[in-house]
C-alpha cells in the first residue's frame, strides 16, 4: 500500500488512542471509606448511663467489620492496630445494619459511650 493512504489512517488510531487514554485519566474516582481515621483514647471499659444501643452480631472481614445493632447509636468506634476509626452511623449503614472499611483486624467495637466490646 501506499504510506500517503496510511497517514490519515494512523492519524485516526492516534487521536483515539490518546482520547481513550486521557479519559481514563480523568474521570473522577469514587470517594473510599466513609469512616474517617482518628486518634482517640483507650477503650473504656465502665458502663455510662447514656447508652441507648447495643451490638447484636459482629461479623469481621479482613479490611471491614460488620455490625447488627439494636437500639440507637451516633458513632461507632473500632480499634484497630493501625489506628482507630470513627464512623457516623447516618453515614455507614441503615436499619440495624452498619459495615464500616478498617486498615486491618479490628481488635474492639464501641457505641457512643457504651462499654467495649473486645474481639479478641
Amino acid at each position: 500500500m501506499d504510506d500517503k493512504k496510511l497517514n490519515p489512517l494512523r492519524l485516526v488510531l492516534l487521536t483515539a488512542l490518546i482520547g481513550y487514554f486521557a479519559f481514563l485519566f480523568t474521570r473522577p474516582q469514587p470517594e473510599e471509606p466513609l469512616a474517617t481515621q482518628v486518634p482517640a483514647p483507650a477503650p473504656a471499659t465502665t458502663p455510662a448511663s447514656t447508652c441507648l444501643g447495643q451490638i447484636t452480631q459482629v461479623a469481621q472481614g479482613a479490611n471491614e467489620i460488620r455490625l447488627t445493632i439494636t437500639g440507637s447509636a451516633e458513632r461507632i468506634l473500632v480499634y484497630t492496630d493501625q489506628g482507630n476509626i470513627t464512623a457516623s452511623t447516618w453515614e455507614t449503614g441503615s436499619a440495624g445494619e452498619y459495615r464500616i472499611r478498617t486498615p486491618g483486624p479490628a481488635t474492639a467495637v464501641q457505641l457512643d459511650d457504651c462499654p467495649v466490646l473486645n474481639l479478641r
